[in-house]
């Protein structure tokens, strides 16, 4: 190879090597800027593995997002959990903020989805330049090769952040949720707040297996415990009031089992067994104020929206109602009405 050729080299190297590389770092940059919270979305702090049932610290932060695709849900949704205690317009503001960093985050995705597959191409061409040289009688160098892969990798590696950057739908309880919260803001005593936690991570997993047991075949059958929602909030009328809507899901686990023709042993996946969803609402009433008296409404087998009143019991000045229903998801109409009787239950004492 003389000099000449290896100038040639060179300023190609530079100009279709170096160059685009100096221009994908500046890409990647502007992209990681794109992602960034804003200053009215700080307060939404984002983690990667949340802790189902910790217990409730601090203001309505930590919210928890984690993309990916919850197990038997259906469909892709983006697993959501939030710690609150704070008054409903903090905690609208930080959902609402959540929402908008959510869109910010897929429309960044969407400005730059095009990249991997313009590096790709640009790959491809470093290689079949290559290819050309060594046709025209140029001693090949493997520069552009070498480049041309490198563009393939940062292309897959820039693909699979595009991948990563993705955030689903948000669970339809998300938003069941800010309305619950939007419509009891108001009955709360002044300068206090709700607490509790949101978890929509979703119900099948290791820690909310409430328990399982073996049939006669020795196949286990898991019982999940999903506690999705859990309210606490103390009223204007000095009552306190606890709100708990639980999925339980019955499901047999996978196992190796010998076919009837073929009799060899073959994996079984597990199998969906049924599913409920369950709210409790105990309301414990300020004997100074209100008087607990029977109400036909609230019976066992009555119907509020989705939910069937189980049981209701008013002993020790506490309002204890059991609801189920066998729909998957839950209006917040149906939580609402299921705590609109139960209040029926209280009667004004005179002065």
């Amino acid at each position: 190879m003389n000099s000449q050729d290896v100038i040639f080299y060179a300023i190609f190297f530079v100009g279709f090597c170096i160059f685009p590389i100096v221009l994908i770092f500046f890409v990647f940059r502007a992209f990681r800027r794109a992602q960034t919270p804003t200053a009215a979305n700080k307060s939404v702090s984002v983690q990667t593995k949340p802790v189902a049932g910790s217990p409730v610290k601090g203001a309505v932060s930590p919210v928890s997002v984690s993309p990916q695709i919850v197990a038997g849900a259906g469909s892709a949704v983006t697993p959501i959990y939030l710690n609150f205690s704070n008054k409903p317009a903090a905690i609208i503001q930080s959902m609402n903020a959540l929402t908008a960093q959510a869109k910010a985050g897929n429309t960044a995705r969407t400005r730059w989805s095009r990249g991997p597959r313009i590096l790709f191409w640009l790959g491809l061409g470093l290689i079949l330049f290559e290819g050309l040289m060594f046709l025209l009688g140029y001693t090949p160098s493997c520069a552009f090769v070498t480049g041309g892969i490198v563009l393939w990798v940062i292309a897959l590696f820039f693909g699979s952040r595009l991948r990563r950057a993705q955030v689903q739908a948000f669970p339809k309880e998300f938003g069941e949720f800010e309305d619950i919260v939007h419509t009891l803001r108001d009955d709360l005593r002044p300068d206090s707040g709700f607490l509790g936690n949101l978890d929509l991570t979703g119900a099948r997993q290791a820690t909310k297996v409430a328990r399982e047991a073996k049939d006669t075949a020795n196949r286990t059958t898991q019982y999940f415990r999903d506690q999705w929602l859990n309210l606490k909030a103390k009223l204007y009328d000095g009552n306190v009031l606890r709100v708990s809507a639980i999925q339980r899901i019955k499901e047999r686990k996978g196992y190796y089992g010998r076919g009837r023709v073929s009799g060899k042993s073959k994996w079984k996946p597990a199998k969906f067994k049924g599913s409920y969803q369950e709210l409790k609402v105990r309301i414990v009433v300020n004997p100074d104020v209100y008087k607990i008296v029977p109400s036909k409404e609230m019976a066992h087998g009555k119907k509020f929206g989705e939910y069937t009143i189980e049981s209701v019991d008013s002993a020790d000045g506490i309002i204890t109602v059991l609801a189920n229903s066998g729909n998957e998801n839950i209006a917040s109409e149906s939580i609402l009405s299921v705590l609109k009787s139960a209040y029926g239950m209280l009667q004004l004492k005179k002065a």
